[in-house]
């Protein structure tokens, strides 16, 4: 399968490179650190169009939701895939305060998530195809400079998410939410 991950070059992105070609997937890698910008909708999309599925991981203001539509439009209708990575951040407000720009920040990014997953609801009631999947991660070390305590390793979880769509043959998965925790439920 070809398939099209934009920012490849780290965090879950680099980690579901490294796993689907380890697989024997062909990778269509879309990064600024490889001379691409996914603010360049049209141009990003024409890359995208051969492949088979994309995984809509980068997110730079709404161009990640910009992205989904102009795929979307080239692939109405056809056995595609889209992976739309989305945020956990997404279930509840952040704790914004004006004097700190962090907080802004966070704010902005989250609402930025929040149009690509409806811009995801609206696309699915259109056409059965492309599959349109929303994936929340919550928790997850994407960040080797940052303090990584109370995360999930990002290949451990990038490993996960494939799992759950790989074997499970006639599921749909239109939605999931996958994040850190301390223990594990012995089943």
């Amino acid at each position: 399968m070809k398939i099209a991950i934009t920012g490849h070059t780290a965090g879950i992105g680099q980690a579901f490179t490294k796993i689907l070609e380890s697989r024997g997937h062909e990778i269509m890698g879309i990064s600024r650190r490889t001379g691409e910008n996914i603010r360049r909708i049209e141009h990003t999309a024409n890359l995208i169009e051969s492949c088979d599925m994309f995984i809509n991981n980068a997110q730079t203001q709404y161009a990640q939701t910009e992205l989904l539509y102009a795929v979307w439009q080239r692939w109405q209708g056809q056995e595609k895939y889209i992976w739309n990575i989305s945020t956990m951040m997404i279930e509840q407000p952040t704790n914004s305060c004006p004097d700190d720009q962090d907080d802004i920040t966070m704010s902005q990014y989250r609402n930025q998530k929040i149009a690509l997953e409806e811009a995801t609801k609206q696309l699915r009631f259109k056409n059965a195809w492309p599959s349109i999947s929303i994936i929340r991660p919550g928790g997850v070390a994407t960040q080797k400079k940052l303090d990584n305590t109370n995360k999930a390793d990002v290949d451990i979880w990038a490993q996960s998410i494939i799992d759950i769509f790989s074997h499970n043959d006639n599921i749909n998965i239109s939605e999931i939410s996958v994040g850190y925790t301390k223990k594990r439920i012995p089943l």
